[in-house]
């Protein structure tokens, strides 16, 4: 596993807006974008972080939903975790870490990754990289 270098600052101009684009940000090489679980784990260290507003029960249900794909990029979440604390803005900053911009994270809602392909699960986001996942 390639350890990341998340920044805490979200590179809003590299945002992927759609399919096409989060594909390409995986293959990019680029490394600022949360790639695993343990790069969410950094960026809450960062007190500053919206994360670390969130009990430790809530995270770690989040980061126990988290699916990534072969790419490193995001492939499945379960957002409902971080309604507790967090208005809806600051989750679509959570998927911004993830190199997703809020219109192709809206397009992304209300789905799983399950085997290989995005199902109906209410609270649930799977992007189109679901077929690369690593379940």
């Amino acid at each position: 596993m390639t350890v990341t270098t998340v920044a805490a600052e979200i590179k809003k101009s590299k945002l992927a807006k759609n399919a096409e684009e989060f594909s390409a940000l995986g293959e990019s090489g680029e490394d600022w974008f949360v790639q695993s679980a343990d790069d969410f784990r950094r960026l809450r260290a960062d007190r500053e972080n919206i994360l670390a507003r969130l009990p430790e029960s809530e995270f770690s249900s989040f980061l126990g939903s988290l699916k990534f794909s072969t790419k490193g990029t995001l492939a499945s979440a379960c957002y409902r975790p971080l309604m507790s604390v967090l208005t809806l803005s600051e989750i679509f900053e959570v998927f911004e870490h993830c190199g997703m911009a809020r219109e192709y994270t809206v397009e992304c809602l209300e789905y799983e990754c399950r085997n290989g392909k995005c199902k109906f699960d209410f609270w649930s986001l799977c992007t189109h990289d679901c077929g690369a996942c690593l379940e």
